[in-house]
């Protein structure tokens, strides 16, 4: 080969090869006061309605993670490294949150009520973490335990939180396929 083509094949392979992005600082994403007083408001009705009724701590486990679930998916809906399909996931599952009637509604449950609403979070946090890096989306979760693992964990005892009938419910909500 003449160092023409030697220059060529080299230019070629170096186009081929992935490209480091910079190094980017963290943003940091302040929630709104609406949907921190939300927040506040539901952690204390949680916890309320945990001492009130004696809730099992399994159970309890599940239901605290309702906040934190909607602080991360109000978080993420204001984003700018959100793709908007992500954003829509984000703010149809915020949605559910706040609506008062739903799959198992609060108004007649209490409590009980969030977790339809933790596992349909859950699902969506799966479904934008396909479009979006884990570490965006990390980045945004306050929660105690590992995001990921939450996701796990819930995923894991869905059927069992709320009943098959109302899982495939929850999941053609976010999964029908367009």
């Amino acid at each position: 080969m003449n160092t023409e083509q030697d220059k060529r094949l080299e230019d070629d392979t170096e186009a081929l090869l992935p490209v480091a992005q910079e190094k980017r600082d963290l943003i940091v994403i302040e929630l709104p006061e609406e949907h921190r007083r939300f927040y506040d408001k539901l952690r204390d009705k949680i916890e309320a309605f945990i001492k009130e009724k004696g809730m099992s701590s399994r159970i309890a486990q599940y239901v605290l993670l309702a906040p934190d679930l909607f602080v991360v998916l109000a978080r993420l809906m204001l984003d700018k490294r959100v793709p908007i399909q992500s954003k829509a996931i984000a703010g149809a599952a915020v949605a559910y949150f706040i609506a008062p009637l739903d799959f198992i509604p609060e108004i007649v449950t209490g409590a009980f009520g969030l977790l339809d609403d933790v596992v349909l979070a859950v699902f969506a946090l799966r479904k934008i973490l396909v479009d979006v890096d884990a570490k965006v989306v990390k980045e945004h979760w306050s929660g105690a335990d590992d995001l990921l693992q939450v996701i796990t964990r819930v995923v894991k005892a869905a059927d069992e939180l709320v009943g098959q009938k109302i899982l495939k419910k929850l999941e053609q909500t976010l999964f029908r396929k367009s």
